[in-house]
């Protein structure tokens, strides 16, 4: 067999093993990429003693604190080489069977669909505290930049970039910037609208409303460990938006708000925000017209995440407004 071949046979095995280590549950999706390694045409990829599996499981296990970031890199790594073998010719044409190659990417999918689906509940995990959204047109003027820094300095642990003026260049630029920011200070950055815009820039998530692209056109151009919050405004939107599968439901205009000109928006009050509690296991975020006075009101109404804009990104000392925010916020969660 060429050499080389056979080193891409040799890795595609170790890959598969590493892939069975991580995906023990559900038991089908184990059992299929077991299924898949013992096919293979290599004496390699047969079952090893319990012993030296366990002792690889646990190798595999310490080679990062996210396991499964490793684990989707290796799907994706398997996914390369199986273009390989299909561009392979002459005697190495039909090394691996296209039969197999088409099952293999029926199992890679839901790999990575469970992977995916397991890391985004990691990152909206930490959908909670204080989520401020910085756009040019409401910075008074000020570095969007400089105003979304301060904000992590007064305790934002999410900051969404939303720029519906700057040329789709410039607002890149802005969110590269503002994730590098965010991964400084150990805080969530999210996209507003634009998938692309939130896979170019690493985004840790989207967020779209109900008038944007759909979920399942977005989650077709973002990664799928990236995850995707929704604007809702009625009990009917939460529920649909839980049928889509989001990460994380955001609940407005909870109090008037003319701010990113949602003034004509309805009004929901705090009310949606327990209906919505009552709907959905996702972090529920709430948005529209918070300030450090009613923003206990909206903790106490069950909201996991309290969104400002206006109150923090307009304010002439956005870190002390910010700071002010976080500590009602952490006031009305003390029992």
């Amino acid at each position: 067999m060429n050499p080389f071949v056979a080193s891409q046979l040799n890795i595609l095995v170790e890959d598969l093993r590493l892939l069975e280590a991580y995906i023990t549950a559900p038991l089908g999706l184990y059992s299929d990429l077991r299924m898949l390694r013992e096919a293979l045409p290599l004496e390699e990829a047969s079952e090893l003693a319990q012993s030296e599996k366990q002792q690889r499981r646990l190798g595999y296990r310490g080679l990062s604190e996210r396991p499964a970031e490793i684990a989707l890199a290796i799907a994706d790594q398997v996914e390369l080489i199986l273009k390989i073998f299909e561009r392979l010719s002459g005697d190495n044409a039909g090394t691996i069977k296209p039969e197999w190659i088409s099952q293999a990417r029926r199992v890679l999918g839901r790999v990575s669909h469970k992977l995916g689906r397991d890391l985004r509940t990691e990152t909206a995990s930490l959908v909670k505290g204080l989520y401020v959204i910085v756009d040019p047109e409401n910075t008074g003027g000020r570095p969007v930049v400089e105003i979304a820094e301060e904000a992590l300095k007064g305790g934002s642990s999410l900051l969404q970039l939303r720029d519906k003026t700057s040329q789709r260049g410039r607002v890149l630029q802005l969110a590269q910037q503002l994730m590098s920011l965010c991964q400084s200070y150990g805080a969530l950055f999210v996209m507003n609208d634009d998938p692309a815009l939130a896979l170019s820039s690493k985004a840790h998530g989207l967020h779209i409303g109900q008038q944007d692209i759909p979920v399942s056109e977005a989650r077709r151009v973002i990664q799928s460990d990236q995850i995707i919050g929704s604007s809702n405004n009625s009990i009917d939107e939460v529920v649909a938006s839980q049928t889509l599968g989001l990460d994380y439901i955001a609940i407005g205009a909870v109090f008037p708000t003319s701010t990113m000109g949602k003034g004509d928006r309805r009004v929901v009050g705090t009310g949606l925000i327990t209906k919505a509690k009552q709907t959905t296991d996702q972090p529920v975020v709430a948005i529209g017209g918070i300030d450090k006075d009613n923003a206990p009101d909206v903790v106490l109404a069950g909201a996991d995440c309290v969104c400002v804009v206006g109150a923090i990104t307009l304010d002439k000392n956005p870190r002390d407004a910010a700071a002010r925010i976080k500590e009602a916020i952490q006031n009305a969660k003390k029992p």
